[in-house]
């Protein structure tokens, strides 16, 4: 069985985490920066929602953005990546930029993470193998929901002690140092093949769509991680509402935030350090349809302690997904690596804003929001079982190796 702590034995994977836990730390901070940063200076709650949504909004486009990560050398694409948003996020802390510009800044900034994560995603089965990487993938996975934990708890605190400007100067510095890291840390590798062809984003976008969905279980491994997550943790967009409704404020909203991240976090620990792979495997769908089938309760409006538990839950289910994720990028051919995240990362944007809107909608309509997260906890039910059946039922052989290439 592969430990958390024999991971860090392999001397670029110590670099590459390290460095992805300083940044994702200072994201944490940065996003709670911005947010209030705009609402001080315009008391617009939609330029502020504009802003935030900056996060999100440029993932999008990472079916062509992420054509640099099957381009160009990983290590330098990760490097450059690193520097531009050092550069980006320092500047939104200079007094009197105007908010336009410092919102389009932002969302320049957002722009070079999808070809960030390409890269990072198609290196990490050349840092890691086997089992390593899975295990790698998880603890990459727990650190992100541990900082969204002690983002949501202390975040609005250590920015009012900081001033917004000075933790954007602490997300950049974080961008920098991990630059330095990788830069002493991780072995330079050639560019992936291209073939001797000319750089093309739109036609090679089109060929890593058409590489992802000509094939059954990389199509369906997608569709079951865009769809389930979406709808199950849609409840964050109306998380305010909601503890307003149980009769709280704020602090609540933080709570129920947190209840989902908290499960995430403990799924993937046991997932991807205590649970082994064959039974890992038999685990993945049936904690899928938990990430729906917990929040169901919801739909008879229970008191807070069952909706705190409905959400933990939902958030365990939610796991799933993170060995699922190392494993969609293992069967990847390499070539094809950094357009096939580009084409996850895509879909997970786009999933989960859907998610956030029909939360929204259902609300507006005169619905609870108990009974709107119960409802879509319904809708991921629905999806895990019928992705769920279509990816059991085309799983390749050989890890490594996707029907498409055998078409």
């Amino acid at each position: 069985m592969v430990t958390y702590t024999s991971l860090f034995a392999a001397r670029e994977f110590r670099y590459l985490y390290a460095g992805y836990a300083l940044s994702y730390a200072g994201d944490q901070l940065a996003a709670v920066a911005v947010a209030v940063l705009v609402f001080e200076r315009t008391g617009s709650s939609m330029l502020t929602a504009i802003a935030f949504a900056s996060a999100f909004l440029p993932s999008a486009l990472s079916p062509w953005l992420a054509t640099f990560a099957d381009r160009l050398p990983w290590r330098r694409l990760l490097i450059v990546c690193d520097l531009a948003r050092a550069a980006l996020v320092a500047a939104l802390a200079i007094p009197g930029v105007p908010i336009g510009a410092a919102i389009a800044v932002l969302y320049l900034a957002h722009a070079f993470t999808p070809p960030f994560k390409a890269a990072r995603a198609a290196l990490m089965p050349q840092v890691l193998s086997g089992e390593a990487y899975i295990a790698g993938n998880g603890l990459t996975n727990l650190t992100y929901q541990i900082s969204q934990v002690a983002g949501f708890a202390i975040g609005g605190a250590v920015v009012a002690a900081i001033t917004p400007a000075g933790a954007l100067l602490v997300n950049a510095a974080t961008f920098a140092l991990s630059a330095l890291l990788i830069h002493r840390g991780v072995t330079p590798r050639p560019a992936p093949s291209n073939g001797g062809t000319a750089w093309a984003p739109f036609r090679e976008a089109r060929d890593g769509l058409r590489y992802v969905f000509a094939d059954p279980w990389l199509r369906s491994c997608l569709l079951l991680v865009w769809t389930v997550p979406a709808f199950a943790l849609a409840f964050e967009a109306i998380a305010y509402p909601f503890a307003r409704e149980l009769g709280g404020g704020p602090p609540l909203a933080g709570v129920l935030l947190a209840m989902g991240a908290l499960g995430f976090a403990a799924g993937a620990l046991l997932l991807t350090r205590w649970v082994r792979p064959p039974r890992r495997d038999r685990l993945l769908v049936p904690l899928a349809m938990l990430a729906g089938a917990a929040l169901l309760p919801l739909l008879a409006d229970p008191p807070a302690p069952v909706v705190l538990a409905a959400l933990f839950a939902s958030g365990l289910g939610c796991s799933f997904s993170t060995p699922l994720n190392a494993e969609f990028i293992r069967r990847v051919a390499a070539g094809f690596r950094g357009r096939a995240m580009g084409v996850a990362i895509a879909g997970i944007a786009v999933g989960n804003g859907a998610g956030f809107l029909t939360a929204g909608w259902i609300l507006e309509l005169g619905l609870s929001a108990s009974v709107t997260a119960g409802l879509c906890g319904l809708a991921a039910l629905v999806a895990a079982v019928v992705f769920g059946r279509t990816w059991q039922r085309d799983a390749p052989d050989q890890p490594g190796k996707s029907t498409a290439d055998e078409a």
